[in-house]
């Protein structure tokens, strides 16, 4: 399932004479503060790809595969908050407009524009962070906040205080070239 969902994503990305690259490695967590608990989670199993003549990026996230250290947190998170069997997917779609040579080694920054979906909502979004190219490969590492009311997530009030209004999530994927 894993390959085929790969390659779903990299060929709605390639384009003739086009340069894709698509994640090797991926590492997405999230942390909720608040007085009373806090909640941290982590993803390895996203997927992306980047194709440089285009400039698109595309990212997709099994909401399902955060895990958690308390089991029943990762169950109220599945069931009762993203509702992961309705929502299954968190994606981006969008374009890099920020400028990068993506045939020089170096340290760039990175500004993306296009559609977070989550929880079933779309919204445009703009994300930014830093892409190191080096040797061939690509390591994107961006952090945002996601607010929970924006994406019609529902906290019942009775635990209000255990959960932070606003998600901090950090992204970090490698990449290298795809080849066919």
């Amino acid at each position: 399932m894993k390959k085929l969902l790969t390659f779903i994503l990299l060929a709605s990305l390639t384009q003739v004479n086009a340069q894709v690259y698509k994640s090797k490695s991926s590492k997405i967590s999230f942390f909720s503060k608040t007085p009373v608990e806090n909640i941290s989670a982590v993803n390895t199993t996203s997927l992306s790809g980047i194709d440089t003549k285009q400039k698109s990026i595309l990212v997709q996230v099994k909401v399902i595969a955060f895990k958690f250290d308390k089991p029943l947190m990762e169950e109220h998170f599945n069931e009762k908050y993203l509702e992961t069997d309705k929502f299954p997917d968190a994606k981006f779609k969008g374009k890099i407009t920020s400028p990068i040579d993506f045939t020089k080694d170096g340290i760039y920054t990175i500004k993306a524009e296009g559609t977070f979906t989550l929880h079933g909502v779309e919204k445009p979004h703009t994300f930014e962070g830093t892409l190191e190219i080096k040797k061939g490969e690509m390591i994107l590492h961006c952090k945002f906040a996601v607010k929970l009311v924006d994406y019609k997530i529902e906290v019942p009030s009775v635990v209000t205080e255990k959960i932070a209004e606003s998600i901090d999530v950090d992204v970090n994927f490698t990449y290298v070239p795809y080849k066919k």
